[in-house]
């Protein structure tokens, strides 16, 4: 009689989750998306790339291949 039990809860709990399952998937789907949203919308600080160097470092010399 347990068996019968166990049979049963497991086909009632299956066709359960069926019926649940795409509202399930559609609510991880939304969290995350906003989520993905939330971390590419935020503004970075533009950086400022004039890094030149004040030291005057000498003269470039082009080595040419001696054969």
């Amino acid at each position: 009689m347990v068996i019968l039990y166990i049979i049963l809860f497991f086909i009632i709990f299956s066709y359960i989750l069926k019926k649940l399952a795409p509202y399930l998937v559609r609510h991880i789907i939304k969290k995350h998306l906003e989520k993905f949203q939330k971390h590419h919308n935020k503004k970075e600080p533009e950086k400022d790339f004039k890094f030149k160097s004040k030291k005057k470092v000498g003269e470039y010399i082009d080595y040419e291949e001696i054969d």
